[in-house]
C-alpha cells in the first residue's frame, strides 16, 4: 500500500511539473502574441490616422480616377490599342507617352469638356435636347481631341523625315565614296544634321553598339517612323548587304529615286494649289472685291431710282 502511494505521489508530481513547464512556455507565447496583437492594433490606428491626414484628392479622387482609367484601358479593343501604340511610336514617343498615359489624357479632357458643358448648360439655362446635345458633343470632343493631336504630330514628323531623306542620302553617298564605312557614314550624317531622321539614325547606331545586328537596327527605324520612302531605302540597303553588292551604287540609285519622288510631290502640291485657293477666293476675296467695284454703282442706282418712287 505504501508503495502505491509513493507511485501516485511521483506521478502527480511529474504531471504537475510538466503542466507547470507547459504553462510557462504557453504563457510566454500568449504574452508575445498579445503584445504583437497590440502592436498591430497600434499600426492600424496609425495608418488610419495617416490616411485621414492625407489630402482629399489623394484619398478619394485619385483612386477613383485610377480605377476609371484602368477600366477604360481594359475595355479598349486590342486592335485599337495596337493602332494607338503604333501612332505613338510614329509620333516619336512625345513626353515618354504610353498607351495608359494617352488614355489618362483622354479621360482628363473628357471630364474637363463635360464639366464645361454642364457649366454652360446651367448658365444658359438649357434644357432637354439642347443640353443633351451640348454635353454629348463636349464628351466626343474631349475623347477625340488627343487622337487628333497625335495624328497631326505623326503626319508632321513623317513629312519632316520624308523631306530630309534625299539630302541625307546624298550626304551618305558622299561619305561612302570618300572611303568611310556605312556605319561611320551614318554616324557622320547623323551628327551633321538635325531633326527626327538624325535622331533615329543615332538610335539605330546605339542599338548596333549594344549588340543588335545592322538589319534589326535599321528595321527598327521603319517600325518607329512608318515612312514608305525610308522603308524602301532600308530594304535596298539590307538587300545590298545580303547580296554583297556595292553599297555606293545602291545609295546612288536610292538618292536619285528619292530626289525624283520629292520633285513629283512638289509638282503635285503645285497642281493642288489652285483648288485650295478657290475657297478663300469665293468666301473672302470676291465679296470684298464686289463691294469695292459694285458698291458705288449700287449707291448711284439707288439715288437715281429713289426719286421715281
Amino acid at each position: 500500500m505504501s508503495v502505491l502511494i509513493v507511485y501516485l505521489l511521483v506521478f502527480c508530481t511529474t504531471v504537475i511539473i510538466a503542466l507547470a513547464f507547459c504553462e510557462s512556455l504557453l504563457g510566454q507565447r500568449h504574452i508575445v502574441s498579445a503584445r504583437l496583437f497590440e502592436i498591430q492594433k497600434m499600426e492600424v490606428a496609425e495608418e488610419a490616422e495617416d490616411e485621414l491626414k492625407r489630402p482629399f484628392f489623394e484619398r478619394l479622387v485619385k483612386p477613383l480616377f485610377s480605377g476609371l482609367v484602368k477600366a477604360m484601358v481594359s475595355l479598349t479593343p486590342t486592335e485599337m490599342r495596337r493602332n494607338i501604340e503604333k501612332k505613338i511610336a510614329y509620333a516619336g514617343n512625345p513626353w515618354n507617352m504610353t498607351f495608359n498615359s494617352f488614355v489618362t489624357l483622354q479621360v482628363l479632357l473628357l471630364l474637363l469638356f463635360v464639366s464645361l458643358a454642364f457649366l454652360i448648360t446651367w448658365l444658359a439655362r438649357l434644357e432637354g435636347a439642347r443640353a443633351f446635345l451640348l454635353i454629348a458633343l463636349s464628351a466626343v470632343t474631349g475623347a477625340v481631341f488627343p487622337l487628333n493631336m497625335l495624328n497631326s504630330r505623326v503626319v508632321q514628323r513623317q513629312k519632316q523625315i520624308q523631306k530630309m531623306l534625299p539630302d541625307t542620302l546624298d550626304l551618305l553617298l558622299v561619305s561612302v565614296e570618300a572611303g568611310l564605312g556605312f556605319d561611320m557614314s551614318l554616324k557622320k550624317v547623323a551628327e551633321q544634321s538635325a531633326g527626327p531622321l538624325s535622331k533615329e539614325l543615332m538610335r539605330a547606331l546605339e542599338e548596333m553598339r549594344f549588340g543588335k545586328t545592322r538589319e534589326e537596327a535599321l528595321r527598327g527605324i521603319v517600325k518607329r517612323t512608318g515612312v514608305a520612302d525610308l522603308s524602301s531605302f532600308i530594304s535596298a540597303v539590307i538587300q545590298s548587304e545580303q547580296l554583297g553588292s556595292n553599297i555606293a551604287n545602291t545609295l546612288r540609285a536610292q538618292a536619285s529615286v528619292m530626289r525624283q519622288k520629292r520633285r513629283q510631290r512638289a509638282e503635285e502640291s503645285a497642281m493642288k494649289a489652285p483648288i485650295k485657293m478657290l475657297f478663300p477666293l469665293v468666301f473672302f476675296i470676291f465679296p470684298a472685291l464686289f463691294v469695292v467695284l459694285l458698291g458705288p454703282a449700287l449707291i448711284r442706282i439707288m439715288k437715281t431710282f429713289g426719286g421715281m418712287f
